[in-house]
């Protein structure tokens, strides 16, 4: 099934991921990897291809890039713009009067990225969630226990969401299911997604003692400008109404912030050292969107050269169709399969090989296997790439460590709930 070319190409990104893996061993930072890996892999699909085929993916591939990237630098701005101004130093307070124990503070914060990653999607929670952890957890191993369980949570929260995850997204806007039968169908499978792997790692949670950890000075709370930060975030949302890119909503959500901001310190009801939105841009951390730009060109690049399309045939075969459980096991195998590769392509070409008429049940089990099989390895998901990227104490190794077992577990036991309540009816 592979020629040669195919089997460079599968080999470069295997050795990539695998330097990625051990960049402390190496001591060369991941964004540059991922970078070296997706440029020479597209480098080898160039060779002796058609010019204007090579034109053409690539400007397909770039505008895919653009908007995740730009969505990202977006996301990541409005949530620097919000610390900036204390929001999160806010939130720390509140839930430090709770006076909760460790424990309990880990479930309300997993509870709550698993909602807001639902009703927003699962990278804008996942940033926001880390940020909102940098607050709370004073022991490195804790805060990336945390990490990884805000990973879980926003991807299993995504997968039952018509607007949570891109693949749900993809499903949705192609008629495969509605957005009531998604939520509905799917919500039992993402809640155990997410509970089992949350119980799981709540025992590696250790006892802090917060109430010795000092506190920066910081800028009063300017409420106007986080509660249209916030707001953007639903933007994003809300432009999906209108076919529109999510990062359109980002984008008009930060000029609207960028705007209030500027026009505050002209009138003077903002301190000078609160600075323009420009300044904030210059905290953002790049190495976070190279690492994005380099790992989505070698999955591009897998998927322009059709290995990705011959991996979704040797896992559904030719006639997937009159064998439903072969559907099943294809859908949970993708799964399996999106832990390493990106689940986007993979779901593109399901949506084609897979014959119309199929009933939605089987569509609702392909959003929650693509959405939380991700999770199983940090580099599976966007929001787990995100969480890498911020977050320098969270490596491949220290994920496959902590996490990749209970994401595991969480995806069987949430597959296997779904083919009890509707499976075995079909």
């Amino acid at each position: 099934m592979y020629d040669s070319e195919s089997v460079l190409l599968i080999s470069i990104f295997i050795i990539g991921f695998t330097a990625i893996a051990f960049e402390h061993n190496l001591q060369v930072n991941k964004s540059w990897i991922a970078l070296f890996t997706g440029s020479i892999m597209w480098i080898v699909v160039a060779i002796g291809e058609d010019e204007d085929l090579l034109r053409e993916a690539m400007l397909h591939e770039s505008a895919e890039i653009f908007a995740l990237i730009v969505f990202l630098m977006g996301a990541m701005t409005l949530v620097e713009m919000m610390a900036h101004f204390r929001f999160f130093t806010w939130v720390e307070s509140k839930l430090l009067i709770l006076k909760i124990s460790d424990r309990q503070l880990f479930w309300l914060m997993g509870l709550t990225t698993f909602i807001a990653s639902a009703l927003l999607d699962n990278l804008t929670s996942t940033l926001i969630m880390i940020q909102i952890g940098r607050h709370l957890y004073i022991r490195k191993r804790n805060f990336v226990v945390y990490v990884i369980n805000i990973v879980i949570a926003a991807n299993a929260g995504g997968a039952m969401s018509p607007v949570g995850d891109v693949t749900t997204i993809m499903l949705w806007l192609a008629s495969k299911f509605t957005a009531w039968q998604i939520l509905f169908y799917g919500f039992i499978p993402s809640v155990i997604a997410w509970i089992v792997p949350q119980a799981m790692l709540t025992l590696k949670i250790t006892n802090e003692d917060r109430k010795s950890r000092e506190t920066e000075e910081v800028l009063p709370l300017q409420w106007s400008i986080i509660f249209i930060g916030l707001f953007t975030f639903g933007f994003a949302v809300v432009v999906n109404l209108f076919h529109l890119p999510p990062f359109i909503g980002i984008l008009l959500g930060l000029g609207a912030c960028a705007i209030v901001i500027d026009y505050r310190l002209k009138k003077g009801t903002l301190k000078k050292r609160a600075g323009h939105i420009v300044n904030i841009i210059k905290t953002i951390d790049m190495a976070t969107l190279n690492f994005f730009i380099g790992i989505l060109l070698a999955v591009g690049a897998l998927n322009y050269h059709g290995v990705l399309r011959d991996v979704a045939l040797l896992i559904f075969g030719d006639n997937p169709a009159a064998n439903p459980m072969a559907i099943i096991i294809g859908h949970t195998s993708l799964g399996l399969l999106s832990a390493v590769v990106d689940n986007v392509p993979l779901t593109a070409a399901v949506i084609k090989m897979l014959p119309e008429g199929i009933t939605f049940t089987y569509w609702v089990l392909l959003a929650i296997t693509a959405g939380t099989g991700g999770s199983i390895l940090i580099i599976g998901s966007a929001a787990g790439v995100a969480a890498m990227g911020q977050v320098k104490e969270l490596t491949i190794v220290r994920y496959v460590k902590l996490g990749t077992l209970p994401a595991f577990i969480g995806y069987m036991a949430s597959v296997a709930s779904w083919y009890l309540l509707f499976g075995v009816h079909l």
